[in-house]
């Protein structure tokens, strides 16, 4: 999406039509740079794709005199991502299978959080932290996801992030005439009125 930071490991295509034409393949060095012939170096680590093509109307302009915005272009570029990175994270507390995972540069919280099997029995679904260099930066609710489908709470993951879900807070029973009947956590502070919306 138009956040995706650029980095190490990503491939990218780079595609010149009109008075040239070429596709190159551009991989993202360990130092976050990528090599176009005749161009040379360009730094693009932790930028988006329309701030490179920022930087690349600039870079190829002085190399491709037709290169430039507006109508009066002779040459055109396309920029498309070919290759997502990996990151390792890594998915501990009451989860079904803890430990490290791969998950494309992409993923999300919620990505990791599958790739573990979910919770376990003892596992909470109201407060999944997100710790990165030991600092707590995100907790998301699973049920703000899985009942009223907002994932606005669930963040992308770089490498070495740890995913962290503790053991679950107080459960209450619900059943009769509801949509949902189940057992459901419940914060502190919520009411029979919250238990009932949360079982339609």
């Amino acid at each position: 999406d138009a956040n995706y930071k650029i980095g190490a490991g990503d491939r990218l295509m780079l595609i010149l039509t009109g008075e040239v034409e070429k596709a190159q393949t551009l991989d993202v060095t360990r130092e976050g740079f990528v090599l176009i012939p005749d161009v040379g170096q360009v730094a693009v680590a932790n930028l988006t794709i329309s701030a490179l093509e920022d930087v690349l109307y600039s870079r190829l302009g002085k190399v491709y005199s037709g290169v430039r915005r507006g109508a009066s272009a002779t040459t055109h570029f396309q920029l498309s991502m070919v290759k997502l990175r990996s990151n390792q994270v890594f998915v501990v507390g009451d989860v079904m299978r803890p430990g490290s995972y791969r998950v494309s540069s992409a993923g999300t919280a919620m990505t990791a959080l599958y790739a573990a099997g979910g919770p376990s029995d003892n596992g909470t679904f109201r407060a999944i932290s997100v710790r990165r260099g030991g600092k707590q930066i995100a907790t998301f609710d699973l049920y703000d996801y899985l009942l009223r489908g907002d994932s606005s709470k669930d963040i992308r993951l770089e490498s070495g992030d740890l995913v962290f879900v503790g053991t679950h807070g107080p459960r209450v029973r619900i059943s009769g005439e509801i949509t949902r009947a189940a057992i459901y956590e419940l914060h502190s502070g919520e009411t029979l009125d919250d238990l009932v919306r949360a079982a339609g």
